[in-house]
């Protein structure tokens, strides 16, 4: 089965585990430690001893914030990152988490123009770069 790990903020990494295997045994293969966060499965709170399902997906939160979503950013061209960041994140956290940099660039959320403050409101968020458009018809 595959899993998806990450701490909040950082690139998602795709673990292969076998049926039954837990939280723990996810975190040893993304080389996760918990350090003073909160673990949750598929964004609900779970333990290290949680068994994992196909498709889960397991992450890190800092105990003192809200909610996390995974969002999906890429450059018109390139692979698709996937990151995990807070409910309430920018496009700028959520390219920094995905470590892409804007150059001269537009940015769109889920296929709108956006801003680098642009809060990530949907439940998936998509966020692409694309050339900047000059003039004409």
């Amino acid at each position: 089965m595959l899993v998806k790990v990450a701490r909040l903020g950082t690139a998602v990494q795709e673990i292969a585990l076998s049926e039954g295997l837990t939280v723990r045994d996810a975190l040893q293969g993304a080389d996760l430690v918990v350090e003073n966060e909160e673990i949750r499965v598929n964004n609900t709170s779970a333990s290290e001893a949680t068994v994992l399902h196909d498709r889960d997906i397991v992450t890190l939160v800092p105990k003192v914030k809200g909610g996390q979503k995974i969002a999906k950013v890429a450059r018109l061209g390139t692979a698709v990152r996937e990151v995990a960041v807070a409910d309430d994140a920018t496009v700028a956290q959520a390219l920094e988490a995905a470590d892409i940099d804007i150059d001269n660039e537009d940015v769109r959320v889920d296929g709108q123009s956006a801003s680098l403050e642009t809060r990530l409101t949907s439940a998936n968020p998509l966020v692409t770069i694309v050339p900047k458009v000059k003039g004409g018809k």
